[in-house]
């Protein structure tokens, strides 16, 4: 898989496993559990039966909790189990897809979540640099913007963007 290809299929993995999270206490958990149980299950009755146990387990941990970090440890957990998923049969990424946003338009508007170095938000983010700096939805390493001249004879001051 090409690393852009790859960074597609992580953040589809993690923002699976932030809906699962945000999902525990709504009333779109019904479709969630059923969902991601066969989607997971692939047909077999008894590993669906075994991941609706874990679907239950992580909504009653997470009911016990309001913690950040309980959330984020759940959402990894499941990233963790889904990606298992896509290793063995890399054609579940489209179902994976299609049930993440399914799941996700049942969602109230305020269920958004976040963890890691990740951004969630409920609308646009924008995102914008000033006076030599980088900006950047997602890095991934080291960055260096250099060390920009400063402004001479016949130079002007950047500025906010054209006039």
């Amino acid at each position: 898989m090409k690393g852009v290809a790859r960074m597609v299929v992580a953040g589809l993995l993690l923002l699976a496993g932030q809906t699962i999270v945000a999902a525990a206490a709504t009333d779109a958990w019904g479709l969630c559990k059923r969902g991601f149980a066969r989607l997971l299950g692939r047909g077999d009755p008894a590993k669906e039966q075994a991941t609706e146990q874990k679907l239950e387990a992580t909504r009653e941990q997470l009911a016990g909790s309001d913690s950040e970090q309980v959330k984020a440890a759940e959402a990894v957990a499941w990233k963790t189990r889904l990606e298992a998923l896509l290793e063995d049969d890399p054609g579940a990424e489209a179902q994976l897809r299609a049930l993440v946003e399914e799941v996700r338009a049942q969602l109230p508007a305020q269920a958004v979540t976040a963890s890691d170095h990740s951004v969630a938000a409920g609308r646009d983010v924008n995102v914008t640099s000033s006076g030599g700096g980088v900006a950047a939805g997602v890095i991934h390493g080291d960055v260096s913007a250099g060390n920009p001249p400063g402004p001479g004879p016949g130079k002007e001051e950047p500025g906010p963007g054209p006039r």
